[in-house]
This record gives structure tokens, C-alpha cells and sequence, in this order.
């Protein structure tokens, strides 16, 4: 009995302290977390799509690149001398499954036999015996000749179009390789890291640059349960604030929660991730405001509606848990 009510007593206390843990969200429009990591929101190591020499590198370290923006070139001298034999080989195809004088030709000989063999058909039938059988023979069979020729001649002409299609298929293959040699950056961001110069081999899969997103970023925080309960966050706005480096100006950033991790770690803390849009310094354009590794605080609005837009206005209220 005594266990059944040690029970029922921790259960009410652990409901309570929920129920505390609510209300105190409830009651504080914001969350204060100090325990943040900003990170790059996209860090991509660009990969060479095939292997070879690296003719040239287009871009420079740490400078901005547009998507879709050549990072290098590969040598390409060899994969277009291939790429000039495999288009005379398809010119050459298609004259062929173009040319129909074969064909014409066994159309005109089998037309001619017909003629023949219906000529001396007649003139048996007008006068009995003035063929002999055995010509007639050799005619039916010189027909039968030509209508295989015939269907030699249209075989033909179906294998010159199917052989026209492979060669196609070559130089769009080796079109394609030809597109790998120029190696392009997948999104629009800063370059971080170049491991080859020119001159030097890369093996197909081998990163040639690393390129990483700097207009977003993500924050990765440590929250407490009793601060912020794990059901109430997925998608509330969000703050950043730091004091700037260069200026020693505290700034600030908005953004929302993007997730959360589904486990509890060691004193009752989950991690919670969010994405803040980043922008420039209005003194120096070429710099951004927020980089990675920078000591932030976060600001959770607990009694916002849930952001659909990062980028609309977030009213600060005046209650701040402390």
C-alpha cells in the first residue's frame, strides 16, 4: 500500500512539474538560450564528375560564386578528338539510312520480272505450249528473287536507321562528358576551399572545391525542457543577437525553428535547430553580417504564431524569461 502511494504521489509531482514547465511558457512570451552553434545552413564539396588533368580553376578563395558558376575546367583535348571521330561516323549513318538507290534499284528489278513473267503468262494462255514450262519456271523464280531483294534492300535500310540512332547515342554521350569536364557549383555562396590547381590530375568523385551558403545559416541550440516543452517549438520564430566584431555593435538577426531532435540529452536539454536569413554589412557589402562560429544569443517568441515567413516582422515583447 505504502508503494502504491509513493507511486501516485510521484506521478502527480512529475504532472505538476509538466504542467509547471507549460505554464511557464505559457506565462513568458520569450526564451532566452545561450548554449548556440551557428553554422553554414549548405556546405557542398564539389565533386569532379569525371577524371583527368584540371586545365584551369576559375575561381578564387573566399570569393562569392553564382550557381551554376564554372569553379574549373578539365583538359578536353583527347574527349574532342573522340567527340569529331564519333560526329563523321553519325554524318556517315545517316547518308547511308538516307540513300534508298539499293532499294529503288531491286523495286525496279522486281518490277521487271513481274512484267516479264505476266508478258509470257499471256501468251500461254493465248496460245497453249508456245512457253515452255520451264522458262516459266525460271521466271516466277527471278520474281520471287526480287521480292527478296526487296525485303533485303528495306532490311537494310531499318539496320542504316538503327545504326544512325547508336551513333547519335555516342556523340550524346560524349557530349555529356564533355559537359562533366566543366565543373560548376551547385549553389550560390562563398568558396571556402580549393584542393586542386592547374596541371594537376583529379580522380572522378575527388572534391575540387568546397563551396558553403552564406545568405542562410543554421543555429543549433541546447534548450531546457522546463523552459520549452519539445511539443510547442517546431516552427516558432526566433532572434539572434552578437555583438559585431568590427564595429562592436550588437546585432541581430530573425529567423524560425526548423526542428528539433526527438531524445532528451543529459540534464533534461534537447537540441533545437533554426535558420536565420543573413545579410550584408551596410558599410562593407562584400562582408556578411553573421558567420559561422560566432558566440549568438537566441530569443525563442513562444507566444508568436508559427512563422510561415522568416522574413516578417516579429514584435518583441517586453516579458523576458530571466
Amino acid at each position: 500500500m505504502k508503494i502504491i502511494t509513493l507511486v501516485s504521489r510521484s506521478l502527480c509531482l512529475l504532472t505538476s512539474l509538466t504542467w509547471l514547465g507549460s505554464s511557464l511558457a505559457a506565462e513568458n512570451s520569450t526564451i532566452e538560450v545561450t548554449d548556440c552553434v551557428v553554422r553554414f545552413a549548405e556546405e557542398v564539396h564539389v565533386p569532379s564528375v569525371e577524371s583527368g588533368r584540371v586545365a584551369a580553376v576559375n575561381v578564387k578563395l573566399n570569393e562569392p560564386i553564382d550557381s551554376n558558376a564554372i569553379i574549373a575546367r578539365l583538359d578536353d583535348r583527347s574527349l574532342k578528338i573522340r567527340h569529331r571521330a564519333s560526329t563523321l561516323r553519325l554524318d556517315h549513318a545517316r547518308r547511308t539510312a538516307m540513300d534508298d538507290v539499293e532499294l529503288r534499284y531491286a523495286e525496279t528489278a522486281l518490277a521487271e520480272a513481274e512484267a516479264e513473267l505476266d508478258s509470257n503468262r499471256s501468251i500461254q494462255k493465248d496460245v497453249s505450249g508456245a512457253i515452255p514450262l520451264s522458262h516459266l519456271r525460271r521466271l516466277r523464280l527471278a520474281v520471287e528473287r526480287g521480292e527478296l531483294e526487296v525485303a533485303l534492300a528495306k532490311k537494310r535500310r531499318v539496320e542504316a536507321q538503327v545504326e544512325v540512332e547508336m551513333r547519335e547515342a555516342d556523340v550524346a554521350m560524349l557530349d555529356d562528358q564533355l559537359r562533366n569536364l566543366e565543373i560548376t557549383s551547385p549553389l550560390a555562396g562563398t568558396v571556402l576551399e580549393i584542393s586542386r590547381s592547374p596541371g594537376e590530375w583529379i580522380e572522378k568523385g575527388e572534391a575540387i572545391a568546397t563551396v558553403a551558403r552564406l545568405d542562410r545559416l543554421h543555429v543549433h541550440a541546447l534548450v531546457r525542457l522546463d523552459a520549452l516543452p519539445m511539443g510547442q517549438c517546431q516552427g516558432l520564430p526566433i532572434s539572434v543577437r552578437w555583438v559585431d566584431s568590427h564595429s562592436g555593435v550588437e546585432r541581430s538577426l530573425r529567423g524560425s525553428v526548423l526542428s528539433l531532435d526527438p531524445q532528451v540529452l543529459a540534464g533534461a536539454r534537447y537540441r533545437l535547430h533554426a535558420e536565420v536569413i543573413n545579410r550584408r554589412d551596410e558599410n562593407d557589402p562584400s562582408r556578411w553580417q553573421l558567420v559561422p562560429g560566432t558566440e549568438v544569443r537566441m530569443t525563442v517568441f513562444v507566444n508568436q504564431p508559427v512563422a510561415e515567413n522568416a522574413s516578417a516582422p516579429i514584435v518583441y515583447p517586453s516579458q523576458r524569461l530571466r
